[in-house]
């Protein structure tokens, strides 16, 4: 059934509104993914859910707050997975920074099957080159996790300060982001054969050069 433009009219909202709703979250995933925030107008998400833009403001009172339900609803299960994975590691022994990197990465890149972790990284990857302003309403998941994992690290590490290892698991993500948003260069040098929308290829590679570079010495002082 179709929505009336009139802004007051939502007489069949108790019939479409909750699949309206999940249409434009779905599709503020798919633009954001594509685009980044400043790209994606109001009027484009709602062309892409095939519904009425007003509804955007109705269920959601605007761009922001439909971002920070859809940064929501990739951060969340995302950061539950990684502490699932953190705590069971450090049940019986102390971890290794190895199945540390492993329990921030997987969930990450792991395929599973609904496309949703492509969708989430590409996400990501876009928000990095914007001003982090667009996702500090929605960033409370993302800040216990990390904050989680460094804890760990320090315990792997204690010749690391927490100073250090937060600059490497931020490098860590960046190499990620960077190569997903610019993969023209990788795939320029390797003629082809290297494509950072293969996750499990990036997965492979990325994580012995993250161990390497997590157990580095603490960079010396500056002179």
């Amino acid at each position: 059934m179709k929505v009336s433009g009139s802004k007051n009219n939502f007489s069949v909202l108790s019939e479409t509104g909750a699949s309206s709703r999940d249409r434009l979250l779905e599709s503020a995933g798919v633009l954001f993914a594509a685009k980044g925030f400043r790209e994606v107008s109001v009027r484009e998400i709602a062309a892409h859910a095939g519904v009425n833009s007003a509804l955007v403001g109705y269920y959601f009172r605007g761009k922001q707050a439909l971002f920070n339900e859809v940064y929501r609803s990739y951060a969340a299960p995302l950061a539950h997975e990684r502490m699932k994975r953190l705590a069971a590691i450090g049940k019986s022994r102390r971890a290794s920074v190895e199945e540390v990197l492993k329990a921030w990465l997987i969930p990450w890149l792991q395929l599973d099957g609904t496309g949703k972790n492509v969708l989430h990284v590409h996400f990501m990857a876009n928000l990095s080159a914007e001003r982090w302003e667009h996702t500090e309403k929605a960033s409370a998941f993302t800040s216990r996790t990390h904050n989680a994992f460094i804890k760990v690290l320090q315990d792997c590490l204690p010749h690391l300060s927490r100073e250090t290892l937060i600059w490497r698991l931020h490098f860590l993500v960046g190499a990620i982001a960077f190569g997903i948003r610019f993969p023209g260069p990788l795939k320029a040098v390797s003629k082809g054969c290297c494509d950072p929308h293969d996750f499990a290829a990036v997965f492979d590679q990325i994580l012995p050069y993250a161990v390497a570079g997590f157990c580095a010495p603490e960079p010396s002082h500056r002179t």
